[in-house]
């Protein structure tokens, strides 16, 4: 009888650990958990977020972090949610602070990015990276063994949509907003949205020279229609679509300000040198304003 009883309880308990998923604390520090099989991983304030959505046949990866301990401390974390091997690794931009780790999960996972994004990560390709890093620490040197550069085996075109086990993933192509692919990872039933480098949290953002500032506030639109609960994203803290609302704010001021010192004639390096931003002046990366009054200029020139 005593038997008996004691593999009940046994069996009880196993039924109680299943009931109830792993916790963020549970998998280390820096993770985040969104919904039950959803964590965002950060390292620290300011780097990229990479994240991992587990589902029935497989967990699924968003990006690969910023720098490859995180990315071994995110595998490490997949381990202790599911002894499955991850499916996929969806990249919502071409950047290395973003695609670095792919050679942790990739094989077995399939990449998945934009068009285009094979050929852009591989013209921003620096051959002396892993050099640099592995003579940063004994850590890193340890970390970045077995490096291998892998660029996307899946490129779509506009959207893609991935039905793996409960799960559907929604990629939604963003034109010119951050990077030459970047994808919104949109999840419809858990209305949880990756919203990619497009909008961070408070923190004026590197523009590359052909984004272009109408096409970035469409994708805050197209990404507010679609009413998430949750977005991550790129970098900074799970938030919600007010960081959609707030980065309208920026963009309409500033095309605001720099639309009128066009009007008074002054140059693009005039402009640069008196336009100033005081609403916010507590966001972080101040040094990529005047980047950002260039993308501004060439973007009222259309």
């Amino acid at each position: 009888m005593k038997a008996t009883v004691r593999l009940g309880i046994l069996g009880l308990l196993v039924l109680i650990c299943a009931a109830f998923p792993a916790q963020a604390q549970e998998l280390g520090p820096g993770f985040t958990k969104v919904k039950d099989g959803i964590y965002v991983y950060a390292a620290k304030e300011g780097n990229s977020t990479c994240s991992v959505v587990v589902t029935e046949d497989g967990p699924v990866i968003i990006d690969t972090c910023q720098r490859p301990p995180d990315t071994h401390r995110l595998m490490a974390g997949v381990k202790k949610l599911t002894d499955k091997p991850v499916r996929f690794v969806i990249d919502t931009e071409i950047h290395n602070d973003h695609t670095f780790g792919h050679w942790v999960f990739s094989p077995p996972a399939m990449v998945i990015n934009a068009e285009g994004a094979g050929a852009a990560m591989k013209k921003q390709f620096d051959p002396k990276r892993v050099e640099k890093l592995a003579a940063e620490s004994p850590e890193m040197a340890e970390a970045i063994k077995g490096y291998k550069m892998i660029v996307p085996q899946i490129e779509y075109r506009n959207q893609m949509t991935i039905n793996l086990g409960e799960r559907t993933f929604e990629l939604i192509y963003l034109k010119n907003v951050h990077s030459e692919a970047d994808t919104a990872v949109w999840l419809p039933k858990e209305r949880v949205l990756f919203a990619a480098s497009a909008a961070n949290v408070k923190s004026i953002i590197n523009l590359r020279p052909f984004v272009r500032i109408p096409d970035v506030l469409a994708s805050y639109k197209l990404m507010k229609s679609l009413n998430p609960e949750i977005v991550v994203p790129g970098h900074g803290a799970v938030s919600t679509t007010k960081i959609f609302d707030e980065y309208e704010g920026f963009y309409n001021l500033l095309m605001k300000r720099v639309g009128e010192m066009v009007a008074q004639g002054k140059s693009p390096d005039e402009i640069k040198k008196e336009l100033k931003m005081p609403e916010y002046a507590d966001w972080a990366d101040q040094n990529n304003l005047p980047q950002n009054i260039t993308v501004a200029y060439e973007s009222l020139k259309k």
